[in-house]
């Protein structure tokens, strides 16, 4: 096992009423709260009565920010800036989906700088100052709620990044599954695969170890489990909230502890095409994760391939370690389409001459691709990985 460091600083309330019972305590952090939501799913669901019923018990004063779209852009992070600081808040609460949290996120360290949020993104300024941030989650999925990044688009660039820094993770998350039960099933089912993917991209590695692996593939089962569940019963408490709680273990990156090296290629690859075509995140994470495996399956890695089949999918054939990997491949692909979403470009209406216009401007981008689980060294690489899931 790899030397780390492991750190999770926020606090998590989770369960049924965990709004009302812990967001009036929490609110301690500020008087003038900027509330960041997600308009449809937190009006639908009840969560904003509760929450505004909330503030108002705290005697805090309040501003609603609202607009943020799917791939966040850094103009709305700009203008929750603006009218952040018009406001003069001193914490942010942040109800929604990932984008949502994300955005919130950016805020917090952005109403700090007199110029643009992109500014961090581009590396030219460094987080130092971030404002408190209480996340109440209504999708089980990115586990922005407790993560240590903030994820934003600049379309005028074409580029989607991650901003990683533990002085962003919120200072607390409020996690009541309840609260998901309206939301939509292809929204639902981009939230399992993007959880999976957590941790699967840290799974495959040129390493192994008892309780990294355990971890990442008890997560996996459980979402291969409740996936098809909650398709079926969207209000099963239990099973969204074995997801929800899935979602920050994944996150956590538990399962990357001890790891040689933290990748994450299949979102690298995802984040440049939705920073060209605006693909719903779970949905661009499927389709890629599939060409991902296709390409990362070789013959020197089909052992690592063929334990996932065993352990996860509960494949077990006479063959060779890369006929067990291949039909652990078509598992995933089986269990993507039962969940409705896409699995191939063409399905998103992306075809052979974008991705070879996207591989000419955004290789030279790409970063430690060359110790992926597979490298990726090259134009005609990455090519590859992007015409394995035409």
């Amino acid at each position: 096992m790899y030397n780390f460091d492991f750190h999770l600083a926020t606090n998590i309330h989770f369960g049924r009423g965990s709004v009302t019972s812990s967001l009036v305590k929490e609110l301690g952090h500020g008087k003038n709260v900027f509330f960041v939501y997600d308009e449809v799913p937190v009006k639908a669901s009840g969560l904003y009565d509760e929450i505004i019923s909330a503030l108002k018990a705290a005697g805090v004063r309040y501003q609603e920010f609202t607009g943020v779209e799917p791939n966040p852009r850094h103009t709305t992070v700009n203008r929750g800036i603006a009218a952040l600081k018009e406001f003069n808040a001193d914490c942010i609460v942040a109800a929604g989906g990932g984008s949502t949290l994300d955005c919130a996120k950016a805020i917090s360290f952005g109403v700090y700088h007199d110029g643009d949020v992109w500014d961090f993104y581009s590396g030219r300024v460094p987080v130092e100052k971030v404002m408190p941030v209480i996340a109440i989650p209504t999708l089980a999925a990115s586990g922005a709620e407790v993560s240590f990044s903030a994820v934003i688009s600049n379309m005028g660039t074409r580029q989607k990044i991650g901003l990683r820094n533990e002085k962003i993770r919120p200072t607390c998350a409020i996690l009541d599954p309840t609260y998901t039960f309206s939301v939509p099933k292809f929204h639902t089912a981009c939230g399992v695969v993007d959880i999976m993917s957590h941790t699967y991209e840290s799974y495959f590695c040129n390493d192994s170890g008892t309780i990294p692996d355990g971890f990442s593939e008890a997560i996996q089962r459980a979402c291969v489990e409740s996936g098809p569940k909650v398709m079926v019963n969207p209000s099963d408490y239990d099973t969204r909230a074995e997801l929800m709680w899935a979602a920050v273990l994944s996150i956590s990156h538990l399962s990357a502890c001890g790891r040689p090296v933290f990748n994450s290629p299949i979102h690298a690859l995802e984040h440049i095409l939705s920073a060209y075509y605006d693909i719903v995140h779970g949905a661009g994470i499927a389709i890629i994760s599939l060409s991902w495996f296709r390409y990362a399956l070789t013959d020197e890695n089909a052992p690592r391939f063929a334990k996932w089949a065993k352990n996860v999918w509960g494949i077990e054939i006479q063959g060779s370690d890369r006929e067990a990997g291949e039909a652990a491949i078509l598992a995933f692909e089986s269990f993507c389409r039962e969940l409705g979403l896409p699995t191939r470009l063409s399905e998103v209406n992306i075809g052979r001459k974008q991705i070879e216009e996207i591989v000419e401007a955004e290789f030279a981008g790409l970063k430690g691709n060359e110790t992926w689980f597979r490298p990726v060294t090259s134009k005609e690489e990455l090519l590859a990985v992007y015409a394995l899931a035409l």
